[in-house]
């Protein structure tokens, strides 16, 4: 399953260098699609996603994390990222 991780700006310094380590480290397949967005392939829940990241959040912070579906369009997205949004 395709999974969109978004989080607030306000989402900074060390928590926000412990994020992205935590995605980094459980998701292999992943893009981060835009500033302060990934999207990941997983057969993980979204609610399993979710608290796997709550380790880099505080009260402060937020984050959404949704199952993406196959209908999309877009431009500029490369060979790789479109095979992640395909698979």
């Amino acid at each position: 399953m395709k999974i969109l991780i978004t989080y607030d700006l306000r989402l900074l310094g060390s928590r926000f260098v412990r994020l992205k380590q935590i995605i980094n480290d459980n998701f292999p397949n992943r893009w981060h699609s835009f500033d302060t967005s990934y999207i990941v392939s997983t057969d993980l829940t979204t609610e399993q996603v979710r608290d796997l990241l709550l380790p880099a959040l505080n009260a402060n912070d937020s984050v959404l994390v949704t199952e993406l579906g196959n209908n999309w369009s877009g431009i500029g997205i490369s060979e790789k990222n479109r095979l992640l949004l395909e698979s």
